[in-house]
């Protein structure tokens, strides 16, 4: 009788026990995917409005898209937008709530109608245009705009998701504003250029090349009966698009065949109870200690390369910013150049590899001095901490660049080549914040993919203006900026 109580009662603890850690597990593990899924998406929202930006910030594009509408440009720059970075849709939006050109995959329409024949579009100009009205300044002959150097995207641009020609889609768009300031823009609301991506299949492929995730696909409803990890999404207005979906890690790590054939075996011999409870316990918390450990790293590291993601060098971008001053460190934004054509001549396996090669060279370089981070399709962040001197920034940049350009094999006696850009920010020099770090490590970075590719260049070098100045003082301190090439001395 005893026996038997001892046996029941070990079995319904052993049972609960379990159930509770199945769900403790389950729900971090979603948790910790649910991070890494607005993570991913972030970035590419953002990629898309970096993509905008050799379009939208340009004098030219003022002279050609807003102070005058012409085609041949309209179509020119559409055309750069598909060929490079296959943009599904591209729509141009002009002050007075008409659009005037449209794409569709290769094809530019050249059109003037009413923008309210697409309703779902009049909130995201109505949202942008007051962000472009709080951006503008004024200026001899008309309006000039803040400089996006110290601006975070979502302050200039707007993201996020919308439903387009039927189709729901991310999206990117942004005001067509001057960058040298040798024209003005006129008074009134701003013409609008927007980017979409379809959420079908292609994009699907792309973002879970970095998730890695089991059955991730977007679907238009939800079944009620449907109780995996699930992320639904809404246009500007709120309405619902669908949701994007996949089967959690921790949904093939039951822990129930485990305690099962405890319960059966404490059953038939009561005198092993004590030795099977102690094994099977202990058992049951190294799995848990190893299914935590592997959660926490996949969290905090790129399944592809292996490197560091997003969410680890935050992390320790805070750490390292909490020890200034005493404590100097750099901030390096570097992009792979030619990657896309790699991929498109290629294939995804091939890019895949060249992710792999660079990081790993990446990775040799820096060694223990600095954290190398993977934070997008082709773009990586590093923390350099043991020297910040410019000499030596300098030296650790040139071997980055020369080791990206070294041959990369792909199998089947294919090689490539690619290069790679890189801005580079210091603290407390350039900024005491994360953030602000960050954000002027981007704008080297994007100076240094203006000056061409494989260069790099240091944000203390590029000349900094109030927006009142940028008209007449920009020719001048353009010469002046300092942007390395791998031959630089």
């Amino acid at each position: 009788m005893l026996a038997g109580l001892l046996i029941a009662v070990t079995s319904i603890s052993l049972m609960f026990v379990g159930f509770i850690a199945t769900r403790a597990s389950t729900q971090q593990t979603i948790a910790n995917e649910e991070r890494l899924f607005q993570s991913v998406v972030s970035d590419r929202l953002r990629a898309i409005v970096r993509e905008q930006i050799r379009i939208t910030s340009s004098d030219t594009s003022v002279e050609n898209l807003v102070r005058g509408f012409n085609p041949a440009f309209a179509r020119q720059s559409f055309d750069t937008l598909w060929t490079d970075y296959r943009h599904d849709k591209i729509m141009l939006i002009s002050g007075d709530k008409k659009v005037l050109a449209e794409s569709f995959e290769d094809y530019t329409h050249i059109i003037k109608r009413p923008l309210d024949e697409t309703p779902e579009l009049e909130i995201i100009v109505q949202k942008l245009t007051a962000k472009y009205l709080r951006n503008r300044v004024r200026v001899p002959g008309g309006f000039g705009y803040r400089s996006l150097l110290d601006i975070d995207p979502k302050d200039y641009a707007l993201m996020g998701y919308v439903r387009i020609d039927g189709k729901p889609a991310i999206f990117g768009a942004m005001p067509v504003i001057p960058d040298k300031f040798h024209t003005t823009l006129p008074d009134g609301p701003p013409t609008i250029l927007l980017s979409a991506l379809y959420i079908d299949e292609t994009l699907q492929k792309q973002l879970n090349a970095q998730l890695d995730f089991t059955s991730f696909a977007f679907i238009d409803t939800v079944s009620a009966d449907y109780d995996g990890p699930i992320h639904p999404v809404s246009d500007q207005t709120d309405i619902p698009l669908g949701a994007f979906r996949w089967e959690s890690e921790s949904a093939s790590t039951s822990i129930w065949p485990t305690i099962i054939p405890v319960i059966a075996i404490l059953s038939v011999a009561l005198g092993a109870l004590a030795f099977g409870i102690a094994w099977r316990i202990g058992l049951l918390t190294t799995s848990l200690q190893v299914s935590e450990q592997q959660n926490r790293y996949l969290a905090l590291h790129d399944t592809l390369s292996g490197l560091g993601n997003r969410l680890l060098f935050n992390r320790v971008l805070d750490t390292s910013v909490k020890e200034l001053p005493e404590k100097h460190f750099a901030v390096l934004h570097c992009d792979l150049d030619k990657f896309k054509s790699v991929n498109d001549t290629f294939g995804h396996a091939a890019g895949d590899e060249v992710i792999r090669v660079v990081a790993h060279r990446m990775q040799e370089t820096v060694g223990r001095q600095g954290l190398v981070c993977r934070i997008g399709g082709d773009e990586f962040m590093v923390i350099y901490r043991k020297e910040t001197a410019k000499t030596q920034l300098q030296t650790l940049c040139r071997t980055l660049v020369a080791s990206a350009q070294e041959p990369i094999s792909c199998g089947d006696g294919t090689t490539v080549s690619v290069g790679l850009s890189i801005g580079i920010a210091c603290a407390p020099e350039d900024g005491s914040e994360g953030e602000q770090l960050v954000s002027r490590s981007d704008a080297a970075l994007y100076r240094s993919k203006a000056m061409g590719r494989s260069q790099f260049t240091f944000f203390s070098d590029i000349p900094t203006r109030d927006a009142d100045e940028c008209k007449s003082s920009a020719p001048d301190k353009a010469g002046h900026v300092e942007t390395y090439s791998k031959a630089a001395g």
